[in-house]
């Protein structure tokens, strides 16, 4: 499993054109004693828009960390990603940023909700948060309640999640 540097950020190469540019940035911030990994990342829909594909992205990055002899981490993104386009990302990304937007608000069948709910009853009651003065009250009623907004959402996640591995 990758593991991910403390800090990153994400940098849209929209053309193809900015990466050693935005690479140079990272250096600045890294002269200044603040490291930061550059994610660079363009989704499905940007490489529809202007016709590029997910290698480009690659490539883009490559030559930059090459240019400038970059020796820290990157990463290259699989932005807005899901399971009818992760594929073709597959082979030039090792960061996925999966989008289940569609899935939000779909109605989950209350039985998924309420076996949902059995496998992890430790959602509902008081909960503690380090550094939260209060404990959160939670109700069976409010986990229900959000166990039927996303519950399919997550699970689609999940179905990515496996695929991608």
């Amino acid at each position: 499993m990758l593991k991910l540097e403390k800090y990153s950020i994400g940098v849209g190469d929209r053309f193809a054109h900015q990466a050693k540019a935005q690479l140079n940035a990272c250096q600045l911030l890294l002269n200044e004693g603040v490291e930061v990994a550059p994610v660079w990342n363009k989704s499905n829909r940007e490489h529809s828009f202007i016709g590029s594909e997910p290698a480009s992205v690659m490539d883009a990055a490559e030559q930059a960390v090459s240019s400038l002899g970059w020796k820290n981490g990157w990463h290259v993104d699989a932005d807005h990603i899901g399971i009818k386009t992760v594929d073709r990302f597959l082979p030039h990304s090792d960061f996925f940023t999966i989008d289940v937007a569609d899935f939000i608000g779909q109605e989950t069948p209350a039985e998924t909700v309420e076996s949902f709910i059995e496998r992890h009853p430790e959602l509902v009651g008081s909960i503690a948060i380090e550094d939260v003065d209060e404990p959160l009250d939670i109700s069976r009623e409010e986990v229900q309640r959000v166990a039927k907004q996303y519950l399919l959402a997550v699970r689609e996640a999940g179905n990515v999640y496996r695929y991608i591995l």
